[in-house]
């Protein structure tokens, strides 16, 4: 019974308690505090609901895109939207370049955006884009 009473019980039953409350604090709440410490990520935050690349428009030789985005962050809003672009001619990709969307997305606004692409792209068929940065508005 001595053993219970003892100042070693004492404590290991403290660091036991501090363990169990971390572990629990850590699987309930872990992936919001490290979300939160890490700050804005907008390669998460904004996704592209819809592309169209359209080669051949009439009138300019620059092919045209229509992008939907959409910001799903809760809190941030983003400017500056910069995409990746990378073109094809079907088989292979023939360039890669970067777009930027001078819009602001607030927090969950989804817009469609039509633009012009800033140079011909000659023998692209096709095209895809991914978001590679965005600017965080305070």
């Amino acid at each position: 019974m001595d053993t219970f009473r003892s100042r070693r019980w004492r404590t290991g039953r403290r660091i036991l308690l501090i363990a169990a409350v971390l572990v629990v604090g850590y699987r309930n709440y872990g992936a919001a505090i490290a979300d939160w410490m890490r700050g804005p990520l907008p390669s998460d935050h904004i996704v592209i609901t819809q592309t169209e690349f359209r080669p051949n428009l009439e009138g300019d030789p620059r092919p045209a895109w229509f992008i939907g985005l959409a910001n799903r962050s809760d809190d941030t809003t983003y400017d500056n939207i910069v995409l990746e672009a990378s073109y094809s001619d079907g088989e292979r990709v023939i360039e890669r370049d970067e777009l930027i969307i001078t819009r602001r997305l607030a927090p969950g606004q989804e817009e469609i955006i039509g633009s012009r692409d800033s140079s011909t792209r000659e023998g692209a068929i096709d095209a895809w884009l991914r978001i590679v940065d965005a600017e965080v508005v305070e």
